[in-house]
């Protein structure tokens, strides 16, 4: 089986269509989009769910699109549930409400795929690739903050371990950047502390193995409401991995909008992971604003 993974389209019809072709001309068997296909039009600071919205407010109408849409596999994002919190019922048009109800995480064999949008990241300064080693916090706020050494370079968002769920390979969005990253979680104490996230080097059309599936495919359904546990916080599986200990690789696809669109081709058979790009002429994307 492969699957043609990727994220964050923001309602852009055209970059849709040619991850559609790339993914088909690689082999895929099924496409995921890993949330905010879709695109809120109303301000953050203006999202009031109380407030009688109307459809061309909240979300631009674009039957091409959401026709598209119906037919790759759906993990809501941010974007999709503020448009499915502002709009009611009645101002929602069923072939919209369809791609707003999407889960907020699916299984994919040995693969956790979610938006993202329920990890809390920290943006750090430094030279990727690069260990990031925790600080404590006051014991107010019993979390760690990431910090990375040595010389600042570039800044990347880097997941909080304590919100990423215990599966081994985590596939996320979100964050709009490429990178993936390595937990090694400690044996369980009386005061366990959070791990430390590393940076792990992965380059375009480089593989990266996946542990094999911790559970039978039987045990855990594919899109939520499981057999494993789920925190009430974020809804999202809490276990996955057999015992104490174990390591969590947490892959961040991209936007598969933009110049360079991002995507992941996650081969079964193989057990590999790799990143793919479209990269278009500076002419074409400029115009992307208007897809």
């Amino acid at each position: 089986m492969r699957y043609a993974l990727f994220a964050d389209l923001h309602g852009r019809p055209k970059a849709l269509e040619r991850i559609m072709v790339a993914a088909e001309r690689a082999g895929a068997d099924e496409l995921v989009c890993l949330g905010d296909y879709l695109e809120a039009r109303v301000p953050r600071r203006l999202h009031d769910p109380g407030r009688d919205w109307s459809l061309p407010a909240v979300v631009d109408r674009d039957p091409p699109l959401w026709r598209l849409l119906a037919t790759v596999r759906r993990i809501r994002g941010n974007q999709e549930e503020r448009i499915r919190e502002l709009l009611r019922p009645e101002r929602t048009p069923p072939e919209l409400a369809a791609l707003l109800d999407a889960p907020a995480w699916a299984r994919l064999h040995g693969l956790l795929a979610l938006h993202g949008h329920q990890i809390r990241w920290d943006l750090v300064t430094g030279t990727p690739p690069a260990r990031l080693s925790a600080e404590p916090r006051p014991p107010a706020a019993p979390s760690l903050t990431p910090r990375v050494d040595p010389t600042p370079e570039v800044d990347l968002l880097v997941p909080r371990a304590v919100d990423v769920p215990r599966w081994p390979v985590v596939v996320v969005g979100h964050t709009h950047q490429n990178a993936v990253f390595e937990i090694d979680w400690p044996v369980e104490s009386a005061r366990p502390a959070e791990p430390p996230v590393r940076m792990i080097s992965v380059g375009p059309g480089e593989a990266l193995r996946v542990p094999p599936a911790p559970v039978s495919p039987e045990s855990v359904s594919s899109v939520g409401g499981s057999a494993v546990p789920v925190s009430p916080a974020t809804g999202l599986p809490t276990g996955g991995l057999s015992g104490a200990g174990g390591r969590t690789l947490v892959v961040n696809v991209g936007p598969a909008r933009g110049r360079t669109q991002n995507w992941l081709l996650y081969d079964t058979d193989r057990g590999e992971i790799c990143f793919r790009t479209i990269a278009r002429p500076r002419k074409e994307s400029e115009r992307a604003r208007s897809e």
